[in-house]
């Protein structure tokens, strides 16, 4: 088939919205005529992979917007939002041209899904699938505090949530999509008060196959429960629920290293000192993507603490080295993760998150051997989700709403 893939982040090499758009295609190609609509924030490396592995059923659109309105500098937040309006008329129209001129079989709009910003690639003349989408999850009101200054923000994003369903722009876009994905049972909750009926769940990133180990890992005896936490250190990412449970347990002998970077970081290694774990907590800072399967592999599980987060691709990147998740049961996470994989606590209230995290970790250092068993069953869970079984579902349904077309 002839397959239009839309995702402005694209980027080999990396985690992410990048990397998930990047792998998504250039495993489809192996079996598709496949054509990427992309910002060249990440050209130079597109242009230098390609130019040592061609691949002649590959074909990227760079799509900009022009420097006088372009709010956005790549490498920051401010101004995104209005950049991704702007980018997604211009692809749009991109994608017209394209279309005009070759027989496109489907179009798939594949990363930056988000019900926040409906996706207009409806409006061509072919079959369109839209997602996994995310953006309906929301923090627990319970837990608004842990986002300082910026809980008003948090909050008005909940109330507007709770008006999106009715959104003209939404509603045409998924009653206009020959098929809608959803990330999270809560997006795929709002899509349906939207107007969707079979709105089916699936992951928003994969693992290419070369990097799940063909058995699982053998992880040598540690005299210390070694935890691993890892993202960006933003508000929403709620590390300090994880530093809360910690100081519950100092009778354990547990070690927590903490890879990532971002505004939050002076204020969560403050916290570390104020509850006196700084012999037990290390700061690693920004950990290259190269060297993260180093990372996972000198932990005993991971811990995935995400207040507000549509999935989260390095908990499955984890899994993969055999790590246990322990984490929220909501969203993404409470989604996708199996009960035997890992474990999963309420997110009602932050005591009662950080008691199950103290219980969680207590349990874990106490008895290696299901956690062990545990990392087998995260292991397994991770050898189903690689890009190419992805991209071998994502064909079948490409035929399935191409059949579909046709027999109208």
């Amino acid at each position: 088939m002839n397959v239009l893939l839309v995702g402005h982040a694209y980027g080999p090499g990396v985690g992410s919205e990048p990397g998930n758009t990047w792998n998504l295609a250039w495993c489809l190609s192996r079996q598709h005529r496949v054509w990427v609509l992309a910002h060249p924030e990440r050209r130079k490396d597109v242009d230098a992979y390609i130019a040592e592995h061609p691949n002649e059923n590959l074909s990227i659109i760079w799509v900009d917007v022009s420097r006088l309105c372009n709010p956005w500098k790549p490498g920051t937040e401010r101004g995104i939002r209005l950049h991704y309006a702007l980018w997604l008329r211009a692809a749009l129209r991109a994608a017209s041209r394209l279309c005009s001129s070759e027989q496109i079989d489907v179009t798939h709009h594949v990363s930056w899904c988000t019900v926040g910003v409906p996706s207009p690639f409806w409006k061509l003349n072919v079959p369109f699938v839209w997602g996994p989408i995310g953006g309906g999850q929301r923090t627990p009101s319970t837990f608004l505090r842990y986002f300082g200054s910026a809980w008003k923000t948090e909050r008005l994003r909940n109330v507007y949530l709770s008006i999106l369903p009715y959104s003209p722009a939404l509603r045409g876009a998924v009653k206009s999509s020959a098929a809608v994905l959803s990330v999270n049972r809560e997006t795929q909750n709002l899509l349906r008060l939207a107007g969707g009926h079979n709105i089916p769940l699936a992951l928003d990133c994969g693992l290419p196959s070369a990097s799940v180990p063909l058995q699982f890992p053998a992880v040598e005896p540690r005299t210390e429960l070694q935890l691993l936490w890892a993202g960006r250190m933003q508000p929403r990412k709620g590390l300090p629920l994880l530093l809360d449970a910690m100081a519950q347990i100092r009778d354990l002998p547990i070690r927590l290293t903490v890879a990532g970077d971002g505004e939050m970081r002076p204020e969560w290694e403050e916290s570390v000192k104020s509850l006196g774990l700084e012999h037990r907590v290390r700061f690693l800072g920004g950990v290259p993507h190269s060297q993260m399967p180093a990372f996972f592999r000198s932990g005993d599980a991971f811990v995935f603490t995400s207040i507000r987060d549509t999935s989260g691709s390095v908990w499955l990147e984890a899994m993969a080295h055999g790590l246990p998740i322990i984490g929220l049961d909501h969203q993404g996470l409470g989604t996708f993760v199996p009960a035997s994989a890992g474990i999963k606590v309420t997110a009602s209230t932050p005591e009662s998150a950080v008691q199950e995290l103290a219980n969680a970790l207590r349990h874990c250092a106490q008895n290696r051997e299901q956690l062990r068993e545990m990392g087998r069953a995260a292991w397994e869970f991770a050898c189903t989700h690689t890009w190419d079984k992805h991209a071998e579902t994502m064909t079948a349904l490409y035929r399935e709403v191409v059949s579909a077309r046709r027999n109208i």
